[in-house]
C-alpha cells in the first residue's frame, strides 16, 4: 500500500516531469518514428540467391519509392501523376538487369495514363507494349487493386 500511495505522490509532485513525460515522450517519439520509417521509407533491400542472381525491390504503403539508381540509364518513362509503390529488379551472375517490375498507383484516370505509355512506345494495338532501351515493356492497369503495372524484361 506504501508503494502505491508514493507512486500517486509521485504523480502529483512537481518531479513527475522528469521520471514519466521524459520516458514517455521518447517511446512516443520512437513509436511514431518506426511508423513513419515502415509506411513511407520504403529503403531497397537487396536479396542474393544461391544461383548467384540478385533481386533488389522497396515497398511503400503510403508514400512513393524511388527507383534505384542502377536504373537511371535506362530513363524508363514513369508519367508524372504515377507514384511508385513498389518494384523488383532482377540481376543476373554478371550485375545485368534481366527483368524490371514496378507497381505505381494513381488518381488520374486510368485512359489517360495507358493513352500517355501507347504513345511514348509507338504502340500499335489496344496494349501499351513496346520496346524500350533493349527491353520488352509493357504497362497495364488492374482494376482490381488500382495499380499500374510497368513491366521490362530483357529481349
Amino acid at each position: 500500500m506504501k508503494k502505491v500511495g508514493s507512486f500517486f505522490t509521485l504523480l502529483t509532485s512537481r518531479g513527475y516531469k522528469k521520471v514519466v513525460l521524459i520516458p514517455l515522450a521518447f517511446c512516443l517519439g520512437f513509436f511514431l518514428y518506426s511508423l513513419y520509417s515502415n509506411f513511407t521509407g520504403g529503403k531497397a533491400e537487396k536479396t542474393t540467391y544461391d544461383d548467384g542472381t540478385t533481386r533488389i525491390s522497396a515497398q511503400s504503403d503510403l508514400g512513393s519509392v524511388k527507383l534505384p539508381k542502377i536504373l537511371d540509364g535506362l530513363n524508363i518513362p514513369i508519367h508524372d501523376e504515377l507514384k511508385i509503390r513498389n518494384y523488383d529488379v532482377l540481376l543476373d551472375k554478371d550485375e545485368n538487369i534481366t527483368s524490371i517490375d514496378i507497381y505505381c498507383k494513381s488518381d488520374k484516370d486510368a485512359n489517360e495514363i495507358i493513352d500517355w505509355y501507347k504513345e511514348k512506345l509507338n504502340a500499335t494495338d489496344d496494349r501499351a507494349k513496346g520496346e524500350w532501351n533493349g527491353f520488352d515493356m509493357d504497362v497495364s492497369y488492374s482494376e482490381g487493386s488500382k495499380l499500374f503495372s510497368i513491366t521490362l524484361k530483357k529481349q
